[in-house]
């Protein structure tokens, strides 16, 4: 009896210190969860803020359609920009007024970084004088990864062999002219040039997009255009449109066939190159120090990669890669560009002397600059 007591005894003390065991490693488990999920919570919360969009994606919103030279441009350089900062960039499109309405929309936005604006420099120059928002390149810092040069072009059996021919036919008003429509950059470049020989403006016919305006062409239905190079370029390498010019400071290459730059066939338009459109993304210019020098740093490395190059090959783009001052003093003279020929082609609704946008000839970089630096 006294023995079964003992026993009874030890089991009892063996069951107490198992069930006191088990009750701390319980608590031990626990601690160790919870310091766990406190380094596992912290380090998300610092990799949470280290990036440079922490709170939600970002949203970059083309003025454009999807599938436009706008649109095409930007695209590309902001899916290598994602690799870099690791960080997804939406991309949507808002069209409306030249991309007057997606440029309204972001500057109501707050400047927190998380807005950008994607447009082409050549609407975007013209925003003041034909009234469509109030703003200019003062407002933004902006990126431009390529330059479109304008082309004139015609069908290959066509009559006109050289810009003489050209501006000949127009001033005899025997020529139907395409453009993609007013005030874009293909339209300012024609007016310059009519302005530069002294011709008057043809009998436009406007057809949507410089494709359309090239398409239109091939089919007879205008006797020459003014596009973005881009657009036609393929058609030009099959053979079913003849370049007169492009808007490049030197001539081109397609194929083994070289295109002529305005430059060397009209005398006096050695500006017309820098008339060329850029197709930027934007931010606001007050938005964070931060957000503009890690995005400038992306787009550096983006725009070295070589699908970048290769794109810009084979669209006839030229890579141009402008940021910081460089970029504001093209926005600065492509504004005085843009707003003088469109006031004397009689498309503004506001003198650009209102602004104090001055014409080419009198612009100067050192005395624009004195408006931000």
């Amino acid at each position: 009896m006294q023995y079964d007591k003992h026993i009874e005894n030890a089991k009892t003390k063996i069951l107490y210190e198992k069930e006191f065991c088990m009750k701390k490693i319980g608590v031990l488990c626990f601690v160790l969860i919870a310091f766990s999920a406190a380094v596992v919570f912290g380090a998300g919360a610092r990799e949470a803020d280290d990036r440079l969009w922490p709170r939600t994606q970002p949203v970059v919103t083309v003025g454009f359609g999807a599938g436009g030279g706008t649109d095409t441009a930007v695209r590309p350089i902001i899916a290598e920009m994602e690799e870099y900062l690791g960080e997804t960039i939406n991309v949507v499109n808002m069209e409306g007024a030249s991309s007057a309405v997606a440029a309204q929309h972001v500057l109501n936005r707050p400047a927190d970084g998380y807005s950008m604006y994607a447009t082409g420099s050549g609407p975007f120059s013209g925003f003041r004088v034909v009234g469509t928002v109030d703003t200019d390149w003062t407002d933004w810092v902006s990126w431009h990864p390529f330059s479109g040069p304008g082309a004139l072009i015609v069908r290959t059996d066509s009559p006109f062999e050289t810009i003489e021919d050209v501006l000949g036919a127009i001033d005899r008003d025997e020529v139907n002219f395409g453009i993609s429509g007013f005030g874009v950059g293909p339209h300012v470049l024609i007016e310059a040039v009519l302005g530069i020989a002294g011709t008057s403006s043809p009998n436009y016919v406007t057809g949507g997009s410089c494709r359309n305006a090239a398409v239109a062409v091939i089919a007879g239905d205008v006797h020459a255009a003014m596009v973005t190079f881009s657009a036609a370029v393929d058609f030009v390498r099959s053979g079913d449109l003849r370049a007169i010019f492009v808007t490049t400071p030197e001539s081109y290459m397609v194929g083994n066939v070289e295109v002529p730059s305005v430059v060397d066939v009209l005398p006096g338009s050695d500006n017309v190159p820098l008339l060329s459109e850029t197709w930027p993304f934007m931010m606001r210019r007050d938005a964070p120090a931060g957000h503009i020098e890690k995005l400038t740093e992306a787009f550096i490395w983006a725009m070295q990669q070589p699908s970048i190059v290769e794109y810009a090959e084979s669209q006839a783009l030229e890579v141009v890669a402008y940021h910081g001052e460089d970029a504001d003093q093209f926005l600065s003279f492509s504004e005085a560009g843009y707003s003088w020929t469109l006031w004397n082609a009689g498309l503004g609704e506001k003198n650009p002397a209102t602004f104090n946008i001055p014409t080419m000839d009198e612009w100067s970089w050192d005395v624009e600059k004195s408006a931000v630096y």
